[in-house]
C-alpha cells in the first residue's frame, strides 16, 4: 500500500513532520458529537475509541468547522480501495477543526491563521517505533524539530518552547504538555498548544494541538484552553 505521510496532509498547516510514517484514519473511525454548554457557549463533545480500547475525548465549539478522517485523508488520495481503508483504520485516525467558516480543508492556513485551528490524532506504533519512542519524539509529533533542543530551527522557522511539563496519569499513560511559538520571516508569530500521551505499553500515541497566530491566540485563549483542557484519554 502507498505511504501517505502526515506531512503530505498537513504540511500547509504547521508544517508538520512525517513522524512514524503515520496514516490518517478514514471512514469507520468517526466522531460522536454531543452538544454541551460550557463557559456560556455551546460545545460539541467528541469521542474516539482506539483499537486498544482507549477513549479519547475533547470539546470543540459547536459553531466551528469540523473535518473528519475521510475529509482529512481525501486531501491526498481521491480514490482508495476498501481493503486499503481497512488497513489504514486499524491504526490511525485524525480530525481537524477550525473557527474558519470554510468548506474545503485545503483552504486552511493552520497555526499561521488569524482564527483558531486544531488537530487531534491517534496513531498505533509499530514494533520498531516502540523501541525508539521518547519524550523528545512526543514533542515532535506535530513539529519538524524538538522545541527544547538547541537545534530548534527548521526550513527558516524557529520553534521555541514557552512552557513545558511532563506527567503520568493514574492509568499509566505518560504525557507532556507544551506551548510553542513558531517564528518565520514574513509571517506573524504562530502559537501551538499541544498535549500528547502514550499508553503504558507504548503501543498508541494520542495528541491534540490547537493554535493560531499570536494576536488570535491571545484573543481566543479562553476558548483554546477549554478545548485543550477538555482533552483526555482513558484506557
Amino acid at each position: 500500500m502507498s505511504d501517505y505521510r502526515i506531512r503530505k496532509v498537513t504540511k500547509k498547516f504547521l508544517p508538520l513532520r512525517p513522524l512514524w510514517r503515520p496514516l490518517f484514519g478514514v471512514g469507520l473511525f468517526g466522531l460522536a458529537p454531543v452538544i454541551l454548554s460550557a463557559c456560556g457557549s455551546s460545545f460539541g463533545f467528541y469521542n474516539f475509541k482506539s483499537a486498544a480500547g482507549a477513549d479519547m475525548y475533547f470539546k470543540v465549539p459547536s459553531n466551528w468547522t469540523d473535518f473528519g478522517p475521510r475529509q482529512v485523508f481525501s486531501t491526498t488520495q481521491t480514490t482508495i480501495s476498501q481493503s486499503q481503508l481497512s488497513a489504514i483504520e486499524t491504526g490511525n485516525w485524525a480530525n481537524v477543526f477550525t473557527a474558519q467558516k470554510i468548506s474545503n480543508i485545503a483552504n486552511l492556513n493552520g497555526v499561521f491563521s488569524n482564527q483558531p485551528f486544531g488537530i487531534s490524532q491517534a496513531t498505533k506504533l509499530s514494533a520498531s517505533q516502540r523501541d525508539t519512542f521518547s519524550l523528545a519524539g512526543m514533542r515532535k509529533l506535530l513539529l519538524p524539530v524538538d522545541p527544547l533542543s538547541s537545534s530548534n530551527t527548521y526550513s527558516g522557522a524557529t520553534y521555541s518552547s514557552q512552557s513545558y511539563s511532563e506527567f503520568v496519569t493514574p492509568s499509566g499513560m505518560r504525557g507532556s504538555k507544551m506551548l510553542v511559538y513558531i517564528k518565520q520571516a514574513g509571517k506573524p508569530t504562530a502559537v501551538l498548544d499541544q498535549v500528547a500521551e502514550v499508553d503504558s505499553g507504548t503501543n498508541w500515541v494520542y495528541l491534540i494541538g490547537v493554535g493560531c497566530d499570536l494576536t488570535c491566540y491571545k484573543a481566543n485563549k479562553a476558548t483554546i484552553n477549554v478545548i485543550v483542557n477538555s482533552w483526555n484519554v482513558r484506557s
